[in-house]
């Protein structure tokens, strides 16, 4: 492994937005990936806070809902 390799994290986050479309809800953009879980529910939490109905995805893809409504 180079020490390039070892530079790359392999837990990054981003804050996923979602919008209301009369019935249905879709995503609708992502933000930028971010080193740390927290940081990212930092985010999330103020763009809720906000109006917006968010999410948070891991590298992996996988989505964990901060609200109840919205797609998994």
């Amino acid at each position: 492994m180079s020490s390039f390799d070892n530079k790359i994290s392999k837990n990054m986050w981003r804050v996923v937005f979602y919008e209301r479309r009369q019935n249905r809800v879709q995503m609708d953009r992502t933000g930028p990936w971010l080193p740390q879980k927290q940081l990212a529910m930092n985010w999330a939490q103020w763009f809720a806070e906000q109006g917006y109905f968010v999410a948070l995805q891991d590298q992996a893809g996988t989505l964990e809902r901060l609200h109840q409504g919205l797609p998994a």
